[in-house]
């Protein structure tokens, strides 16, 4: 609903003020909430009545332009929608309602890819007469009758530090026997009564200054205000209600147990058994979600699984485990939060996992099917150091961090240049973890586009030019080392014949440490952000012809500080010149507060000094 700030520059002191000293624009959010109350009447099935009224200020142009219409989306299946007001006020206090004709049904769009399906509808509100100062108000009233944990109840509110809140509230009525706990942070209430079996909460929230985004933050859960409201104490609580989704489609007939034996013929121990089991799961059960009524919490039985040959992460999981339970080796759906979001609620809070993978309890490992692309033992990264619930085993749980040596890509590039300045080259890399899987995927994904095609995509990340051709192991089969080899010709980067300079190419190979430098990071962060660990070995090898005559080389730099260890060398050797160039980071956790960043800005710079160094040619 918060759109982007417009941008307005005065241009009286654009030419007046010197560029230099030039200060930059206030944030100006785009809305501001003026009042938003909501209240829920909870039954003691964990069914309930909601009423949701919002009105927000327009407070700029692109405001307008983003806001003037409104999706409020429901779950046909579980909530109707019983009655929908809705209406503008313009900057003269005039009140223009929205006629019935401009409030519409639509169905989710699923035009984007066929790969999930879901019963989410949405109420479109069309608002007549939208200008900067108008105050756009609606009024929902709906019946949730089937509770996505049966018996249960629970809500979860955050407030981005970028909104401005004047007037907020949440009235919650249970009945009196049902305890709700609470989880909240900038938010004031509680409960403030109980008669007749009932129990009042009110909650309430007000903020007056607004911060920028910060596009590298973390989950909101992190740093942003929030109200965590749920019948259940704790996070083991919900995974016990969770349990009972999986356990009853975890199933072991014939057909599963006769697979599972034929899988792991020949595995020599529990470690090659959960192996194969794993490899088969992601590569034979492709990702399809499809979400009606309780099927967003409750996966499909295992059998129907098999025969349809796709499912959604809950499916992935209640298969691998029922394949596993075939073989005498115990698992657990692990619930985690797949984003970039590193903490839980410290109530029963479903916010913020969106997510399950499998834990093997022997092993001590945690496996995602759903990535076809990552080999046995590897996670993707958006599930690295992340708490998790083992819905089996009735504890939380930790997936692993970051390691940098199990990240790694080393590329090795040799380049010839012609007399008149054009580049034949050829690379060789190899990946593993996180640039392993994501390589994979970007190679099968790119195998139905034209060679060429792809070529100048991967030239145009770092403005060069020219063609090629690419080899490399087959995507699907992560059995195998990865690897990728290119044979490559650049336009030239430098007049050739002539005295001039030449930074050093990346070509086709995949060129990590170049891309490091090219995306400008937080100038301050305000917020932990996302982060990982990763190693970087490039040596670029530059040949220069006979009409050439190397002047000066690059000197080379290091950088150590905190948890980042950069390290440039350049050689030359007659018309030769060799740069070897090695970035290392390792994190405490992949979730990296105001020094790390601060750290990471501060070898931005060197990084970019030494990627714009070129070599001096006459």
């Amino acid at each position: 609903m918060i759109s982007p700030n417009a941008i307005r520059i005065s241009l009286l002191l654009f030419v007046l003020t010197p560029l230099s000293v030039l200060a930059q624009r206030p944030f100006e959010p785009a809305v501001a909430i003026e009042r938003e109350h909501q209240t829920f009447v909870v039954d003691a099935d964990g069914t309930y009545s909601q009423m949701m009224e919002e009105s927000f200020r327009i407070r700029t142009a692109k405001g307008a332009e983003d806001n003037g219409s409104q999706e409020i989306s429901y779950i046909s299946s579980q909530e109707d929608i019983l009655s929908v007001e809705a209406w503008t006020v313009s900057a003269d206090g005039t009140k223009i309602p929205v006629l019935a004709s401009a409030i519409r049904d639509r169905e989710e769009d699923n035009s984007g890819g066929v790969a999930e399906f879901s019963d989410t509808k949405y109420k479109a509100i069309i608002f007549p007469q939208v200008a900067v100062g108008s105050l756009i108000a609606y009024k929902v009233v709906s019946r949730i009758h089937s509770s996505p944990y049966p018996g249960e109840f629970d809500r979860s509110f955050v407030f981005p530090p970028s909104v401005l809140y004047d007037d907020w509230e949440a009235h919650f009525v249970l009945p009196e026997s049902k305890k709700l706990y609470v989880d909240k942070r900038g938010v004031t209430g509680g409960l403030d009564k109980s008669i007749d079996g009932l129990s009042y909460y009110t909650f309430r929230y007000r903020r007056d200054n607004a911060l920028p985004p910060q596009s590298d933050a973390a989950g909101p859960i992190h740093y942003a205000d929030y109200l965590f409201v749920s019948t259940m104490p704790d996070m083991l609580a919900l995974g016990r209600v969770a349990k009972a989704f999986f356990e009853p489609n975890v199933q072991v007939n014939d057909e599963i147990r006769t697979l599972a034996q034929r899988l792991i013929a020949g595995a020599a121990d529990d470690r090659a058994k959960v192996k194969a089991l794993y490899l088969w799961v992601a590569q034979n059960i492709r990702y399809v979600s499809v979400s009606f009524g309780n099927g967003r919490l409750v996966p499909r039985p295992a059998s129907q699984i098999l025969h349809n040959r796709y499912g959604d992460c809950k499916d992935h999981v209640v298969l691998l485990e029922s394949l596993l339970t075939a073989v005498g080796i115990p698992s657990s759906p692990a619930l985690i939060n797949a984003g970039s979001s590193h903490l839980f609620s410290k109530i029963g809070a479903h916010y913020p996992i969106n997510h399950v993978i499998t834990y093997v309890l022997s092993l001590d490992l945690y496996l995602d099917s759903t990535d076809r692309f990552a080999p046995f033992g590897t996670l993707p990264v958006a599930d690295v150091d992340k708490p998790v619930v083992l819905t089996a085993l009735d504890r939380l749980g930790h997936t692993p961090r970051m390691k940098a040596d199990d990240h790694v890509s080393r590329t090795e590039v040799n380049m010839s240049i012609r007399p008149d300045g054009t580049i034949a080259g050829r690379s060789y890399s190899r990946m593993t973890g996180s640039f392993e899987s994501s390589s994979r995927a970007s190679r099968f994904f790119n195998q139905s586009r034209a060679e060429n095609a792809v070529v100048k995509g991967l030239l145009f990340r770092f403005n060069e030019t020219g063609t090629g051709s690419m080899r490399f192991t087959d995507p699907t089969d992560t059995t195998k080392p990865y690897w990728v080899r290119a044979n490559f010709t650049l336009e030239p980067l430098a007049n050739m014949p002539g005295r001039g300079g030449m930074p050093i190419p990346v070509g086709l190979a995949p060129g990590g440490i170049a891309g490091a430098g090219s995306s400008t990071p937080e100038p301050e962060s305000r917020f932990p952000s996302s982060c990982g660990s990763r190693i970087f070995e490039e040596r670029y090898v530059l040949n220069f012809p006979a009409n050439v005559s190397i002047e000066d080389i690059p000197k080379g730099t290091q950088f150590r500080q905190g948890d980042v260890r950069y390290e440039s060398r350049f050689v030359q050797d007659g018309r030769k010149v060799t740069a070897h160039r090695t970035l290392r980071v390792q994190r405490a956790s992949n979730l990296c507060g105001v020094k790390e960043n601060r750290d990471w800005l501060a070898f931005y710079k060197v990084l970019q000094r030494d990627l714009r160094s070129q070599i001096i040619y006459r």
